[in-house]
């Protein structure tokens, strides 16, 4: 049962790559709030940092996402990420709005050339 709720979470991975435009861009982003009875088991009994793991692990499952970057937003106003501030920033702290939980998401983009193994 569980190996086949993974195979699931891929697919949808899988069919979103397929879709998407070259450089298009795919976010996840979530908090730490859940329904307990529906989130997975690695997801419910997982850290914060575990799920954020678990996200990326998702991204790389499919050959030709980009490296998955991170942003994790505090309660406090600390980001994560860095450098230059990339165009989606501000979709983020509007979806993070002024909860006291920590937000994140994690970013890919589908690679403009195609990937060989």
């Amino acid at each position: 049962h569980l190996s086949l709720v993974y195979e699931h979470i891929f697919q949808v991975f899988a069919e979103i790559f397929r879709v998407l435009r070259p450089g298009g861009v795919f976010i996840v982003s979530f908090s730490n709030r859940m329904f307990y009875e529906k989130a997975i088991t690695s997801w419910r009994d997982g850290s914060d940092y575990s799920r954020v793991q678990l996200v990326v692990q998702y991204f790389q499952s499919v050959v030709g996402f980009t490296e998955a970057e991170v942003v994790r937003k505090s309660p406090g106003g600390r980001k994560g990420g860095g450098g230059e501030r990339p165009w989606y920033m501000g979709l983020l702290e509007l979806l993070s709005g002024s909860s006291k939980d920590p937000f994140y998401a994690v970013i890919a983009y589908k690679n403009f050339k195609p990937v060989y193994e």
